[in-house]
């Protein structure tokens, strides 16, 4: 098995790379192709990154090879994952940041990749999209090739935060707990509060349990209460009193928390690359399983859930060929409701940033 990293010299990248050897994911008569742009800085420092790799995991190391144009790029399996990431800042005049602002240059990253698979392609790749906005990035690849073979890892990975942040309210383990976040990878995420469940507790001890833990009765108000909530923990972190916004955040319920948690991780001056690239990883683990597994993840609808049309976050089947249907799933009035919305958010904002 190939598998391509595209922003591989990014620290999310590098992340992805290490993690893929780390655990052995490729065997040493396998390839992972390290893509960068030749006038970029990656052109020189994928060499370095290359023996880095090299010295780690000598004993295991697959073939390492470096790609610096977009018509080089060949795999079974291509991770997205160049282009700018959103940046904190201290103005408090200003709106929160959003992944939205990458649209523009970041679709100019990807358009080049997206149209060499196609003529260069051989029809059976599958494409992991990590780049934001992940909507975007997975309609510019799925307009181009085959859509079912184009996954997006953001709701997938929103659906990782939920459950930690559900399991850590009721005090279990993340691997407890069953739940999905449907909708956009951004301010339209849909957590399905419906599909929550709990090892070792009944329906009625969940039910409660999350009456205890939700940040509101209704799904259709949690829109309204995260905007709220998450304006007030970053006005404080903006005023530089970072302990005590996390010291907030640690108060907020679990499903406005999995939103929060990230902005809050950029303002206190880190990065969430480590726990994207973990969850692409996983991802993509469970993309070579071999079994079918029903996931949530960002891909181009035709009338397939609620007769949406366009990329959003869905619940679906994968397989080593990408995703192959649509997992049915019955949605709460509320649910149904933000997601159609999320749905109808999304394809204005793409058929505006889509040139």
């Amino acid at each position: 098995m190939d598998v391509s990293i595209i922003g591989a010299n990014g620290s999310t990248g590098k992340h992805i790379a290490s993690r893929i050897l780390l655990e052995r994911l490729l065997l040493p008569t396998d390839r992972l192709q390290l893509v960068g742009r030749r006038d970029g800085s990656s052109g020189n420092a994928l060499y370095g990154f290359r023996q880095d790799l090299k010295d780690a995991f000598a004993e295991h190391c697959p073939i390492i090879d470096i790609a610096l144009q977009p018509e080089e790029v060949v795999a079974d399996i291509i991770v997205m994952a160049a282009g700018k990431t959103i940046q904190a800042h201290s103005d408090p005049g200003k709106a929160p940041p959003s992944r939205d602002e990458l649209a523009i240059y970041n679709q100019q990253i990807a358009i080049p990749y997206a149209d060499a698979l196609v003529q260069y392609g051989h029809g059976h790749e599958v494409v992991i999209v990590v780049t934001n906005p992940v909507e975007l990035i997975v309609e510019i690849f799925s307009q181009r090739y085959d859509r079912h073979r184009i996954v997006g890892m953001g709701a997938y990975q929103d659906s990782l935060r939920f459950r930690r942040e559900v399991a850590r309210s009721i005090n279990v383990s993340r691997e407890a707990v069953r739940a999905m976040v449907l909708g956009e990878h951004g301010d339209g995420i849909v957590p399905l509060w419906s599909s929550v469940t709990i090892q070792g507790f009944s329906d009625n001890e969940t039910a409660r349990a999350i009456s205890n833990v939700r940040s509101s009765t209704s799904s259709r108000e949690f829109p309204g209460t995260l905007i709220r909530m998450r304006n007030e923990i970053i006005k404080i972190a903006q005023r530089g009193d970072i302990a005590e916004a996390f010291r907030r955040f640690d108060t907020l319920p679990p499903d406005v928390r999995i939103m929060v948690g990230p902005f809050l991780t950029l303002f206190a001056g880190a990065k969430t690359d480590i726990a994207t690239a973990n969850a692409t990883v996983d991802l993509f683990k469970c993309m070579l399983s071999g079994k079918d597994t029903v996931i949530a993840a960002q891909v181009s609808l035709v009338n397939e859930f609620l007769q949406v049309r366009g990329p959003i976050g869905a619940p679906v089947v994968i397989s080593p060929k990408g995703w192959d249907a649509v997992y049915p799933m019955t949605l709460s009035d509320g649910e149904q409701q933000l997601f159609l919305q999320s749905a109808q958010s999304i394809q204005e904002k793409v058929n505006r940033w889509i040139v």
